[in-house]
């Protein structure tokens, strides 16, 4: 563009008379009207396409006077074209590698990790863990529906014959079972994608977090605690109450992660809440996040199995196949929620003849530390606890996502607040 000032002293060229659709160049300096191929060609288009953007009003024309058969076109909007183009493939390719680096961010005021340690609203995930807190506590705080409503204070919601009958086909998966229980759960709740911020959106929330863990559990949903509804489905002893707890509190949310962002981005385009932690909850199938603790159990039969611990981890990194369970990238410097599920395992492992499965993780994790300086993140925690407390197989893929459950809803009802819509655009690359 040739938009260079006048020098002093000298007298500035005149003007060329500015189009007449041109209405935003500047008032001083100089430009040049250019003709169709120049004009082309600087935009490295065709003349049709040129056509095309003078038709949409994203160039102006004006006629030549000295032959009013040809169209001539200003190089200032010109170029202010080829910037914006530009800047759009700029733009375009940011937003791609955003997609894919998990950079897009959405505003939240649930939770976060701060100076290596999680935090629910402002308040420590541990330090509500020692405060006694439980999950139902997390769930009002997270929530955050008026002080007065209540959303655990109404009963158990009551849920149909197919419900039962489903329930009862043993053929259905440990992943499989939960998500076909509450989809079917769902025809009962009556997804309320309707209802206003109020004592009845709170009670809808309670009732389908109950069907939620009920669906987890293979019982009919309860009034009961939360981690009193885990040790009676599992039969355990009134003792393992506080362990089973305090994971609840630890699971329940952790920043913005897959499981979450599947139930915003279905709230915001007001679907019912039931659809919203379903979508959720299908990450089970996924084998970054349902997976996980599977990995976790596989690496430990493993173990347990070995003659020479040092020798088998060593083995297992030779192959390529990683530790699962280890070096969350969130806790550089270690998994606080890990930590304290395997001290909730060194209680549990206190008594007369504690078995290896209770004392394993005091060594394993230790012997992973001495060779990589990997540390256990929650998936480890939640496999030695599960073990610790002789919990049934897929107890801890159970606790964690039943939990996580209270963190879903928070992002629902956070995102449905928020009025913003989420989605994506595509590029075309077909044929």
């Amino acid at each position: 563009m040739n938009s260079q000032q006048p020098k002093k002293g000298r007298q500035a060229k005149a003007k060329p008379a500015e189009p007449k659709l041109a209405r935003n160049l500047p008032v001083t300096g100089t430009y040049t009207l250019l003709d169709s191929s120049e004009a082309a060609a600087r935009l490295g288009i065709s003349k049709a396409t040129l056509y095309a953007y003078v038709s949409r009003g994203l160039l102006s024309a004006s006629n030549d006077p000295s032959d009013p058969r040809v169209r001539r076109y200003s190089s200032f909007e010109v170029e202010l074209l080829q910037r914006r183009k530009q800047g759009g493939r700029q733009r375009e390719q940011q937003a791609r590698a955003a997609l894919n680096e998990g950079l897009p961010v959405l505003d939240t005021a649930l939770s976060c990790v701060r100076e290596g340690e999680p935090i629910y609203r402002g308040r420590p995930a541990l330090a509500m863990v020692e405060a006694d807190c439980s999950a139902e506590d997390v769930a009002r705080h997270l929530w955050q529906f008026a002080p007065e409503l209540d959303p655990f204070a109404s009963p158990a919601p009551t849920l149909g014959a197919s419900w039962q009958m489903l329930r009862a086909q043993l053929p259905l998966g440990p992943n499989s079972r939960p998500l076909a229980l509450f989809a079917t759960a769902l025809s009962d709740l009556h997804g309320p994608a309707w209802l206003p911020d109020g004592e009845a959106l709170a009670l809808a929330c309670a009732a389908h977090l109950r069907a939620l863990v009920a669906s987890f559990l293979n019982r009919p949903p309860s009034h009961e605690a939360l981690h009193t509804q885990f040790r009676r489905a599992w039969r355990l002893p009134a003792s393992s109450d506080a362990a089973l707890r305090r994971a609840l509190v630890l699971v329940a949310d952790h920043e913005m992660n897959m499981v979450s962002f599947s139930a915003r981005c279905l709230a915001s385009v007001e679907a019912s809440l039931g659809a919203a932690m379903l979508a959720a909850m299908c990450n089970l199938t996924a084998t970054f996040n349902g997976g996980a603790c599977a990995q976790v159990e596989a690496l430990w039969d493993e173990i347990a199995a070995a003659p020479d611990m040092k020798a088998a981890l060593r083995r297992r990194l030779d192959r390529g196949e990683g530790l699962p369970g280890f070096n969350h990238l969130s806790y550089p410097g270690g998994d606080p929620r890990a930590r304290r599920l395997l001290e909730e395992c060194a209680l549990l492992a206190t008594g007369e003849a504690p078995s290896l499965q209770q004392t394993l993780p005091q060594t394993l994790a230790p012997a992973v530390a001495r060779l990589t300086g990997w540390k256990p993140s929650l998936d480890f925690g939640l496999v030695a606890l599960r073990r610790a407390l002789g919990a049934p197989a897929d107890a801890a893929l159970s606790l964690q996502m039943a939990g996580r459950g209270i963190g879903v809803m928070a992002h629902i009802l956070e995102q449905k607040r928020s009025g913003q819509r989420l989605w994506v655009r595509a590029r075309y690359v077909g044929p």
